[in-house]
């Protein structure tokens, strides 16, 4: 024990070796992929403490505030990722197809309150996948996005790039989220082991479907991912069904859970039909608060029980 002893080095993949990129998420959104370098920062204000008797330099230091930043510079440019980052811009389109958007101003509100939001960032492989394990989460309970460069570049050899800086604040806990801590910026791995609460990272996935089924000749079953509701009531118009080359339309629908039955005329499906369903927009959404909607889709290949 010449020099010391063993530092505890742990397995996260956020710390391990000396490369790593990131992908970054907030508000349960990814971000998408990153350009140049992601480094997080401690944003420090410390206070020299002179007394006359020690001299000109200081006896102590005081740290009197601290915030973590966190710098990011996206290189996948579009719409949604403006609107998350940038208050002001906003977009009322829903068709993918499209684009529109537009440019407002936001001020004198707090940002806290009105832009902040949960924060994460995950350690990617080698096809930069994002990690699922715990311990290659970063997570924060406050940070709030602010635009620290150009919002949108052009340059006929400029790569587009937008640069964010996440200011990360410290997060107060409520009574009886830890026997230990008061509060926190952040932390990974897992947070009953650090005895902090987890983030809760909001549900803004739209739901999709996993199943469409014939089960009779009048009835075909779609399932979703999770419960889901009707935003225009049971507004058949909405929904068709095309077999063999035909396209019908149902008399009625149904929801039970994460089920959507569609009740249509007599002896529809049949055994070893081709059958194919479209969903139009702003038709159901799922259950969560706020409620996703469902974008629609077109000629989902069904099964058949008959």
């Amino acid at each position: 024990m010449a020099v010391g002893g063993t530092l505890f080095s742990g397995s996260s993949k956020l710390l391990d070796g000396p490369l790593g990129v990131t992908r970054i998420g907030f508000e349960g959104y990814d971000l998408g992929k990153t350009t140049a370098d992601a480094n997080l920062v401690p944003d420090q204000d410390v206070k020299d403490i002179i007394y006359q008797q020690d001299g000109t330099k200081a006896a102590d230091h005081v740290r009197t505030g601290i915030d973590y930043l966190l710098n990011v510079t996206f290189g996948e440019i579009n719409t949604g990722l403006l609107k998350q980052m940038m208050a002001g811009v906003s977009t009322e389109n829903t068709d993918a197809n499209e684009d529109s958007g537009s440019i407002d101003r936001i001020i004198y509100q707090s940002m806290r309150d009105n832009e902040g939001g949960v924060l994460r960032i995950a350690a990617v492989d080698e096809n930069g996948v994002a990690s699922a394990e715990l311990e290659d989460l970063l997570n924060f309970w406050e940070a709030i996005p602010i635009v620290n460069g150009d919002l949108i570049n052009w340059g006929a050899d400029t790569q587009r790039n937008f640069p964010v800086q996440f200011r990360i604040k410290w997060h107060e806990f409520a009574s009886g989220e830890s026997s230990t801590k008061t509060g926190g910026f952040g932390y990974w791995g897992d947070p009953s082991v650090e005895d902090v609460p987890a983030v809760t990272w909001p549900d803004v996935e739209a739901p999709y479907i996993l199943t469409a089924d014939a089960s009779a000749a009048t009835d075909l079953d779609i399932t979703f991912d999770g419960n889901i509701a009707y935003i225009t009531a049971d507004d058949t118009a909405h929904y068709t069904a095309k077999v063999n080359g035909e396209y019908f339309v149902p008399d009625s629908g149904s929801i039970a859970g994460a089920v959507l039955t569609l009740v249509f005329p007599a002896a529809t499906f049949g055994s070893g039909d081709v059958i194919e369903v479209s969903i139009s927009e702003l038709a159901i959404e799922d259950t969560a608060s706020p409620a996703n909607e469902y974008p629609g889709i077109e000629a989902f290949v069904c099964t058949d029980s008959i």
